[in-house]
């Protein structure tokens, strides 16, 4: 109870033991203490020491009182303030020697209250804090949707985490805090706690807390804005895949298709589109090139494939989404490549922030206008999926009567054309339509004849080059082929037209320089005879790729060559020029215990050379002088000493 404490904090305050505070209380010792079971909650007006305690709260901001009337509120404050005031009072009074009761009686009858409207204020605001005091005449509707604050916030503490929690399951844990540890809450109703918590707790609050960080920067974090008329019409491009919210049959089997579209970024104008199964390089290079040849390439292009992407290849809300994703990705060294042949400008979107992909705006325009009116629309969730749409994809006429891939394809552009040519009222638009805006760009550029050919192929992953040649897609090329042979164990990339894969384009991985054009692999079935034509051709071209690695070495320049002296000679020059002055090595002296001995070693060496002349056999000893003069030489491998 708000102004009230238990025994156990009170003791403590006091400098007493709870015990002692019991019986304080049992003998009025403690003026205004309740017993509610077996707990006494004690006034913070009841002693000066428990005053520290009771901190006055900003009763006009109190969050118990939020939906109360203005003049409803204002009375309950009024009321509270008597009852602190009366606190006071009693305490003081009771000092005396008189009685609770009579406090009550003598402060009622200074301040003209009624004695029993008094008593039944104190009780309420005892159990039920401040909302006790709020006036219910006129129905009292209001209060259904008050809850205490110490509630709210322990309802806050279980909601608003990324477990996710269901409001349900919130309340019904409150409610039982309040009543197994009788906390004396005021908490509303269950359908009261969902209005209540939809006001007084902000959607930007419950993102961030719920669903996390990413989420909030997708749905509520503010964003840069940029003037629309600071770019100009036809210089930007935006793309993207967007999987269609409905079912269409292809090969005999439903299927969700995809979208692969470039959309201008000033005009809103979709400039190119191609419609799939599943979105790949191929979709996206191919939307690209219709938009190109009809409009020329632009200045730059914001693609959503990239490094970042990789994150959503994880994400992704089931495995074949995932799956899809995977085989949609596109390469940012690979783009950047192409789009620079046409000096393009490449940036990467930044993940889970649609802001910066305009494009994801119109993905969702093309669901409410177009996507929503197909009969076999199944929704973006579970919580839009039609409940008939799975006995529908089972109705024999439904089947019949479905688009396929041509005819859906004609019905996206149907769609397209009518949203080009409709006039628009968002920012700088100011009612014309995106073509119209397209055509006020006061330049465009263009190719020259041929250029887009060869820079709209479809283009792969990182190769390397085998002995058969570069095996992609499964398939072997240009295993035979010279130029390949060349390259055997280095990285290449390859270019394609999707409409011919007799054929590769095959380019340094690095540079995206053309080494060759190298034809499929020609197969030969197992078992089956081979004519004598193929046999030989094939034997041919063998002996053709060998006959130049062979030539890659000119054997006349080593014919006259003493291999085995050279390589010695070589090896003896190497070595010469190893040993340098910077070679020196540092000598580091090692001391022996026999260091001191040596001169006297000497010593002994030089008596012995003494007596070997004539007439000194006998001497014992020799001057501390050098003898090294008297070392003996040896002439012709003879010593003169022995002569």
């Amino acid at each position: 109870m708000t102004g009230y404490l238990e025994s156990k904090q009170a003791a403590a305050l006091l400098g007493v033991t709870e015990r002692h505070v019991v019986r304080m209380c049992a003998n009025d010792d403690l003026p205004g203490a309740v017993r509610n079971g077996s707990q006494w909650f004690i006034p913070v007006t009841a002693h000066p020491k428990l005053a520290a305690a009771g901190h006055t709260q900003k009763l006009t901001d109190s969050a118990e009182l939020q939906g109360v009337p203005a003049d409803k509120r204002k009375e309950a404050i009024r009321k509270l303030g008597l009852i602190q005031e009366f606190e006071q009072f009693a305490a003081e009074y009771m000092r005396t020697g008189a009685l609770r009761s009579q406090a009550v009686a003598r402060y009622t009858f200074d301040k003209h209250v009624p004695t029993r409207s008094f008593y039944r204020w104190l009780l309420r605001w005892r159990q039920q804090g401040l909302v006790g005091l709020v006036d219910t005449r006129g129905g009292g509707k209001f209060l259904n949707e008050i809850i205490s604050a110490e509630a709210f916030e322990m309802f806050k503490s279980m909601y608003l985490t990324q477990q996710r929690l269901s409001l349900k399951m919130c309340w019904q844990n409150v409610n039982y805090i309040n009543k197994d540890q009788r906390k004396g809450w005021v908490i509303p109703s269950l359908h009261a706690t969902y209005n209540y918590v939809k006001r007084q707790i902000p959607l930007p609050v419950q993102v961030l807390h719920r669903e996390g960080l990413a989420a909030y920067q997708a749905k509520c974090a503010p964003y840069i804005q940029i003037d629309p008329d600071s770019i100009e019409p036809g210089a930007v491009w935006v793309g993207d895949h967007h999987q269609f919210n409905c079912f269409i049959r292809h090969r005999g089997q439903w299927v969700r298709p995809w979208i692969t579209a470039w959309e201008d970024m000033r005009s809103r104008s979709i400039v190119g589109r191609n419609v799939n199964p599943s979105p790949n390089q191929t979709t996206i290079l191919l939307a690209l090139r219709q938009a190109v040849e009809k409009h020329g390439p632009p200045d730059s292009v914001k693609v959503d494939n990239g490094r970042d992407y990789d994150s959503l290849l994880f994400t992704g809300t089931t495995k074949e989404k995932r799956r899809i994703l995977k085989a949609g990705y596109l390469d940012e060294q690979i783009v950047a490549g192409l789009f620079a042949m046409m000096e393009v400008g490449v940036s990467f979107a930044i993940k889970y922030r649609p802001q910066s992909k305009p494009i994801e705006r119109w993905f969702d325009t093309l669901n409410k206008q177009f996507t929503k009116t197909i009969r076999t629309y199944c929704g973006q969730d579970t919580d839009s999926k039609p409940d008939d749409i799975n006995e529908l994809l089972k109705n024999e006429k439904v089947i019949s009567q479905a688009y396929n891939l041509e005819t859906f394809t004609q019905a996206v552009d149907r769609y397209i054309e009518v949203y080009n040519n409709t006039a628009h009222s968002g920012a700088g638009m100011d009612g014309w339509s995106p073509n119209e805006v397209l055509a006020l760009r006061t330049s465009r550029r263009v190719l020259a004849e041929g250029v887009l050919d060869l820079v709209a192929r479809v283009w792969s992953r990182e190769l390397v080059v085998g002995k058969n040649g570069v095996n992609f897609n499964r398939m072997y090329y240009g295993q035979y082929n010279p130029d390949l042979l060349a390259h055997q164990g280095r990285k290449v990339r390859v270019a394609y037209d999707p409409a011919d894969l007799r054929t590769l384009h095959v380019y340094d991985a690095v540079t995206l320089t053309l080494i060759t054009t190298a034809e499929q692999n020609r197969l030969i079935s197992y078992g089956s005879p081979v004519s004598e034509e193929d046999f030989r051709l094939a034997q041919s071209e063998k002996a053709r790729a060998l006959r130049i690695a062979r030539q890659y070495r000119d054997s006349r320049l080593t014919a006259n060559m003493d291999l085995t002296d050279l390589t010695l000679k070589a090896m003896q020059e190497a070595a010469k020029d190893g040993d340098t002055a910077d070679n020196v090595q540092t000598l580091r002296p090692v001391r022996t215990p026999l260091d001191l001995q040596v001169p006297e070693h000497k010593k002994q060496q030089a008596l012995r050379f003494v007596r070997k002349a004539a007439g000194a056999e006998s001497v014992s000893q020799v001057l501390d002088i050098d003898f090294t003069m008297l070392k003996p030489k040896t002439v012709s491998g003879k010593n003169i000493f022995d002569d």
